[in-house]
């Protein structure tokens, strides 16, 4: 990387605002079933209040990680079409963007095939922004068996917000994840995060929020797989890194308090947390704190 001149550019507050309704799935993955958690998935959407405009389901949430690699290749291979069928259909019928992550497969040009942890934005409107995860978890197969994607985060305008995203693992990496410009108002975090190590995302999420003055939506799986346990991780803060939902058991110290929390919603197959933000606050913290202004700028070469 080499250092660029840094941008003084400072978003302004406008009269008019947009709100947005923001969701996290929690989904309980069944290992493999491709057609099952297409179910779950779509059962837990009907939960939903009416409204909602951002609904994020975990990583993988089709599949999960299996430690049986050559059983989780084969899934992969029949589940493009399915798995991009239903999130195309679930945005349009729902009225909401609908994020996530899939296993996917492509072939090269000798007919090999590849695979890839395949994160996707589909619209309502049928437009589908697609983000392969750049960094694959170094402990896991996952880093021997995928190709780490080598396109940077997408940002996607959607009624009225600009929304980017990242998956599971990466949340550790800040330059990746640099908003750059305050380009983006919204990060959305489809994963797979084991419990043993939820200290970890919750400080980093709410770390990205800070640094990015951004709203992060963390969806993390619920139940159980062969890497571990999920339940209970879920979150979603808003630019100040406040915990917005599930609402916190203790208000937070050294900042104001929110104006209200968001709710969660218990279905058969995980909880449902869900909260509403407006954008004319991303941008009065913005105008108020413009970190941009000092923040040092990069560019990948």
């Amino acid at each position: 990387m080499k250092e660029n001149k840094p941008s003084d550019k400072i978003v302004s507050v406008t009269e008019s605002d947009h709100r947005l309704k923001v969701a996290v799935l929690s989904l309980d993955i069944a290992q493999g079933d491709v057609p099952a958690n297409l179910n779950r998935a779509s059962v837990m959407l009907d939960s939903l209040p009416k409204g909602v405009d951002v609904a994020v389901l975990p990583e993988l949430f089709t599949t999960s990680f299996m430690r049986d690699t050559e059983a989780m290749l084969k899934v992969a291979s029949e589940s493009n079409i399915m798995t991009l069928d239903f999130v195309k259909s679930e945005a349009s019928r729902r009225n909401l963007l609908l994020c996530g992550s899939f296993l996917a497969e492509e072939k090269d040009v000798d007919g090999q095939s590849l695979f890839f942890n395949r994160g996707f934005m589909a619209t309502p409107d049928g437009e589908c922004v697609f983000y392969d995860k750049h960094h694959l978890f170094c402990l896991s197969k996952e880093a021997e068996l995928l190709r780490h994607g080598q396109q940077r985060p997408p940002l996607l305008h959607f009624r009225g917000w600009n929304i980017s995203m990242l998956i599971c693992y990466e949340l550790r990496f800040p330059v990746w994840g640099r908003n750059v410009e305050m380009r983006s108002d919204l990060l959305l975090i489809p994963a797979n995060w084991p419990v043993n190590r939820g200290y970890a995302w919750h400080h980093l999420i709410i770390a990205r929020a800070i640094e990015n003055q951004v709203v992060v939506a963390g969806a993390d799986r619920s139940g159980h797989d062969d890497y571990g346990s999920y339940d209970g991780l879920s979150l979603i803060v808003d630019e100040l890194g406040r915990q917005i939902a599930p609402a916190p058991e203790v208000a937070p110290v050294g900042c104001p308090l929110p104006d209200s929390y968001g709710q969660q919603i218990d279905t058969p197959y995980g909880p449902v947390l869900w909260a509403d933000f407006s954008l004319n606050q991303v941008k009065k913290l913005r105008h108020w704190l413009p970190t941009e202004r000092d923040a040092d700028s990069f560019v990948f070469v």
